[in-house]
């Protein structure tokens, strides 16, 4: 059985890399290599908790239009943006996109490197539909760099 909890977050502002994924060529590698290795251009402008740690590090997802919504072919297209939390006014480094993420209800579940596609799949194939409610757009990766715990957020209705 798989360990969820449903949150309601606000909008998210997130500078990061953005790329496109396709069957043919998954970029998420590398706009992560990218972000990381320039994150300096980033570090001031990173949400910050009260001790100075960063909130978090997203992978956020959309479709091709900027909708927010599921990539298609079998999500296996969309847009994807490695970064950082921001706050919505900060100003946006040459090189980096800003997302304003929408505000949304989320099923929230942890997951592994190892578990992402089984708990993907089982998530929007068996979980989300026998809790009665549907996706209502792109997954989202998360880091917490306080913990290193991996989660996903899926957007549901």
């Amino acid at each position: 059985m798989i360990q969820y909890k449903i949150t309601d977050l606000p909008e998210i502002a997130i500078i990061g890399k953005e790329g496109l994924c396709t069957k043919e060529k998954n970029v998420v590698q590398d706009l992560w290599k990218q972000a990381n290795s320039n994150f300096s251009d980033v570090a001031d402008i990173g949400m910050k908790n009260t001790d100075g740690s960063y909130v978090g590090f997203w992978g956020a997802m959309s479709d091709e239009t900027m909708s927010f919504m599921p990539w298609t072919d079998g999500f296996s297209r969309g847009l994807y943006l490695a970064g950082v939390e921001a706050y919505e006014d900060a100003p946006v480094p040459d090189g980096w996109t800003k997302w304003v993420m929408p505000a949304r209800r989320y099923l929230v579940t942890e997951v592994t490197s190892e578990s992402y596609k089984e708990t993907f799949r089982n998530v929007i194939d068996t979980l989300i539909p026998d809790l009665g409610m549907k996706l209502a757009g792109a997954v989202c990766d998360f880091t917490d760099p306080s913990t290193g715990q991996n989660k996903l957020f899926f957007p549901v209705e």
